[in-house]
């Protein structure tokens, strides 16, 4: 899969009757990452300008084969001829529990953040420049729990450098509910570890 490969976006869109819709676009961007209304951050996700409206998130993005490569998941609101896609390789695990009958329990963290640039770290006056910059904490989540404050910079989630803040997803994917966790985030000119018992999240 390449940018400017052309997709179809299928749904229900706007729950017309009729049955499904099919809009046609082509894949705009790769590896995108957003942030969702309920504090998820969302990676590796295919931009489309295919029209994702409501009732085609969920659907399938084909390509033009015919062949599923994503599962439509949004559209931006604050802009036209913008959507994204769950990437089948990200999506494929949740499918094979939910064809089994299982519900598909996330591990969560509960921090909106937002990578940390050389140049942003140089506004923001950062001694560090990469890393996850935690912009958000949810109400009695993991993070929260564990002492995560707004203004620490994740650095290290176990034994993996956070580069960006995809980074931290990637980690939470190997893990379950109720894992501990050691994360070290910069503060106050510091490094500082703490350990988070994740809790979950039902897909």
């Amino acid at each position: 899969m390449r940018v400017g490969d052309p997709v179809i976006a299928v749904g229900n869109s706007l729950a017309l009757p009729g049955g499904p819709t099919a809009t046609q676009g082509i894949v705009s961007a790769l590896n995108r990452s957003i942030d969702t209304d309920n504090g998820e951050h969302l990676g590796r996700l295919i931009q489309t300008d295919a029209a994702i409206n409501p009732g085609n998130s969920g659907g399938p993005l084909l390509n033009a084969a015919g062949e599923v490569i994503g599962i439509n998941t949004a559209g931006a609101s604050n802009a036209e001829n913008v959507g994204f896609a769950i990437a089948l390789d990200s999506a494929k695990p949740i499918l094979d529990e939910l064809a089994q009958g299982k519900p598909h329990v996330r591990a969560f963290l509960g921090v909106e953040t937002r990578t940390v640039t050389p140049d942003a770290a140089k506004q923001a006056g950062l001694d560090v420049d990469h890393g996850a910059y935690v912009q958000g904490v949810s109400a009695d989540s993991a993070a929260e729990a564990a002492g995560l404050q707004v203004g620490d910079v994740i650095v290290k989630v176990d034994d993996t450098d956070i580069q960006t803040s995809d980074d931290i997803g990637t980690v939470l994917s190997s893990h379950r509910p109720d894992d501990s966790i050691s994360i070290t985030v910069h503060r106050d000119h510091d490094d500082v570890t703490v350990t988070a018992k994740l809790g979950s999240h039902e897909a």
